[in-house]
């Protein structure tokens, strides 16, 4: 999976790699850590419904108490049963 495929600027790239470093940081995952998490999290999705992963987005926000992982992985349709 590569979520920086797509029609972004430079700027949106870089924007974007710095939130995944910031992401991992605060994981606490190694950068093969995180792309395997990513890449688990697709392949569970993806038995159930066909995914854009060009859209994929990631965060991270942290509380005192809590860390709360959002990954926003935009749907196409649902698969259904053969």
């Amino acid at each position: 999976m590569n979520i920086f495929k797509g029609g972004k600027n430079a700027s949106d790239i870089a924007q974007e790699r710095l939130k995944l470093i910031l992401i991992q940081d605060r994981l606490s995952l190694s950068s093969k850590e995180f792309e395997m998490l990513k890449e688990d999290i697709i392949k569970v999705l993806s038995k159930y419904f066909d995914i854009e992963e060009n859209g994929i987005k990631i965060n991270l926000e942290r509380t005192k108490e809590k860390s709360i992982f959002e990954a926003i992985v935009p749907l196409i349709q649902t698969k259904k049963e053969k």
